[in-house]
This record gives structure tokens, sequence and C-alpha cells, in this order.
């Protein structure tokens, strides 16, 4: 049953697991419920490497910076949270509706690239929210070598590492009091 407290209200971000390990299926459900978010003309440019093996976690965990080394230990699942800067050459399929070829095909490389990560960061949002609604807590994180991750994990050079997240059944007692918010006086304006 759909609870947004375990969306948003109690879901925390995690930094320690424990040994349950993820299902296949649940990753697979994950993608499906996230290849459902929006994106601009359809580009879905999120690209997953979805990592399981307790070969693969060290792997990562050795790409880690600072104490995220720990918290990938811990975890027995994560994903690799990608964007592809070549997104535009699925648009045959995904956006039939725009002209061949397309324009962003032209766009220089900066302007794709943006573009590219801007839409995948929505993707990112959904997975997130996806994974905590079918049950799997998160630890998000950014602190890897980002070439190391590219050349160890990606096997398609237009693959550009956005950040990490950590999958599992996380161990509560780990937690710290949650970290205030900013006010909407602070954070928003009206006009």
């Amino acid at each position: 049953m759909f609870n947004i407290d375990n969306l948003f209200t109690n879901a925390r971000s995690h930094k320690k697991y424990s040994a349950e390990p993820v299902d296949k299926s649940q990753l697979e459900e994950l993608y499906e419920l996230t290849k459902m978010s929006p994106t601009a003309n359809n580009a879905c440019p999120l690209r997953i490497v979805f990592v399981t093996t307790v070969d693969g976690m060290t792997s990562l965990a050795n790409l880690a910076l600072g104490f995220n080394k720990e918290k990938t230990e811990s975890a027995p699942a994560a994903a690799i949270l990608a964007y592809d800067i070549d997104y535009h050459e699925h648009f045959p399929f995904l956006a039939p509706h725009m002209s061949e070829p397309s324009p962003h095909a032209s766009w220089p490389l900066e302007r794709r690239e943006r573009f590219a990560l801007q839409n995948a960061n929505i993707q990112a949002g959904f997975f997130l929210i996806a994974a905590r609604g079918l049950g799997l807590d998160c630890g998000p994180m950014a602190g890897f070598n980002a070439t190391k991750v590219e050349s160890q994990f990606f096997d398609q050079s237009n693959w550009r590492y956005n950040f990490v997240v950590l999958l599992g059944k996380a161990d509560p007692g780990n937690l710290r009091p949650r970290a205030p918010r900013l006010a909407i006086e602070t954070a928003c304006r009206f006009s």
C-alpha cells in the first residue's frame, strides 16, 4: 500500500546495511518503474550498472573516497547511475515524432552533456522514490573516483558517471538524528 511517509518523511539516506541480499527481480522491477519517469523529448538518458556480486561490490568500494568505502562495503548491492551523452541515437525508437536526424546530434558536446545530465537527474529522483516504494533502503552518494568507475564498470565510452546508490535493507541503529531542512521562506520564492 502506498505510504508517503515511507517515501519521504520517514525515509533516510543509509550508511550501514544488513547482509540480506537484493534479488535481481527487485532490481528489474526497480528499473521498470524508473523508466516511466518523464524526460524532455523522451530522451531517457539514464544508464544504470547494478552491482550485486561480492567481487563487484569490493571493486566499487575500492573506488570510493573517504568514509564512502566503509559504507559501500556494508551494502549488498549498489546502482551506479550514469548518463548517456549519445542519448539522441535512441530517438528513432524513443521519440519517432522527432525529425531525422535529430537536431541534438549537431549540438556541441557540452550542450548534449548538460541536457543528458539534467534529464538523467530527473530519472534518478524517480529511481530513489521507486526503490523506497519497493522497500529498499537507499544510500545515494557521489564520492567515488569517477574516471576509474567509468573505466572499470562501463563498457560504453559515451556513458558518464553521475553517482552511486547503495541498496539493501539498512541497519537503522547506525542513523544519527535527522538533520534539519531549510524552511520554505529560505528555500522558495513565489512570484
